[in-house]
């Protein structure tokens, strides 16, 4: 009985195939590695998850500028304001995982509104960390009619008329409304929040006389401070900061220790971007941080400049995140 043998492939046709396929492969990896070193190939969005004339927005626009430069394509700015800037973290979380959509993001949307806000459709890990552009302090500041010129002629105010004083917030969950819950959580006072769609308008109705009390970035506020425009009754930090050491902070008054809500800011990118692309845009970012106009325009915002590793600012987001998620569990968000 004769039994059927499949006839084998020639052995140079085998060797064609092979040949062809480790080809293939071959074309594959370079055409990744090439878009990966020619990133970027076309302009950069940079999304700011508040209004333009806030602090965010302003110093966003100086290292979007020179950032450009820097990666010889245009990086533009887009201000997507609402929901405590949850809005434009959401933005960024959906955009194509490419380098061009970026978020310009502070701690309020990126961590703080999936901890405080129900329903917040992502968490801080579906951004992926590229590097912080810097840190500024919190102020508490209140309108110059105030009858209050400390925090503890401030608390004293507050206990004698219960309820009645006016805390802006430039958004519900922001860290800003988060500050203010923890002062007076600690204080035993209560205010009445008062919600406001960024910080600007809030601004513009603390300096009309509209609102009482506001927990503002020092950039946003310092000018006016030194004006006049605004009485500042502390920094909501540890220490003093080098660039305003006229201003004193909560801590140092007889109530209030061990108080401390610094704010950051950094450029963020949706999770699963190439760590090629991260690690480019971080070496820009870097030389960007680096050059003495941008520094120094920082400096004047109130930025103290803090250039690092993404692996570093994702380690900072994982402590904040582990503190506020304990605080957010003692402290009441009640307007």
């Amino acid at each position: 009985m004769q039994t059927f043998q499949p006839r084998a492939q020639p052995r140079l046709a085998r060797r064609t195939l092979l040949a062809r396929a480790a080809l293939g492969t071959a074309l594959a990896l370079s055409g990744g590695l090439a878009g990966a070193q020619t990133y970027p190939a076309k302009p950069v969005s940079l999304v700011v998850p508040f209004p333009a004339g806030g602090a965010t927005d302003t110093a966003t626009r100086l290292v979007a500028q020179h950032l450009g430069q820097v990666l010889g394509q245009t990086v533009v700015v887009d201000n997507v304001a609402g929901a405590s800037g949850a809005i434009a973290a959401q933005k960024v979380v959906r955009a194509a995982p490419d380098g061009y959509t970026l978020l310009a993001g502070t701690f309020n949307e990126v961590a703080l509104a999936p901890i405080v806000t129900a329903g917040t459709p992502y968490k801080h890990q579906d951004l992926a960390p590229i590097g912080e552009i810097g840190v500024t302090p919190f102020v508490l500041v209140a309108n110059p009619k105030l009858p209050a010129n400390s925090i503890d002629e401030l608390l004293a105010l507050a206990r004698q008329k219960p309820g009645t004083l006016n805390v802006g917030v430039p958004g519900l969950g922001t860290l800003q409304h988060v500050a203010t819950a923890m002062l007076a959580s600690q204080a035993r006072v209560s205010w009445l929040t008062v919600p406001y769609k960024g910080a600007a308008p809030l601004n513009a109705d603390l300096l009309g006389g509209q609102v009482d009390l506001a927990v503002v970035t020092l950039p946003s506020a310092i000018g006016y401070i030194q004006d006049g425009k605004m009485k500042s009754l502390g920094l909501m930090s540890l220490q003093r900061d080098e660039r305003a050491k006229d201003i004193a902070t909560i801590n140092e008054g007889r109530e209030i220790k061990g108080f401390t809500t610094d704010a950051w800011l950094g450029l963020l990118a949706p999770a699963k971007t190439p760590a090629a692309v991260i690690t480019t845009m971080n070496a820009a970012l870097a030389k960007t941080l680096a050059m003495p106009e941008v520094r120094d325009g920082l400096g004047k915002l109130g930025f103290r400049v803090q250039p690092g590793t993404p692996a570093q600012f994702g380690e900072l987001m994982t402590r904040e995140d582990a503190r506020y998620r304990k605080l957010a569990a003692t402290v009441k968000l009640d307007r």
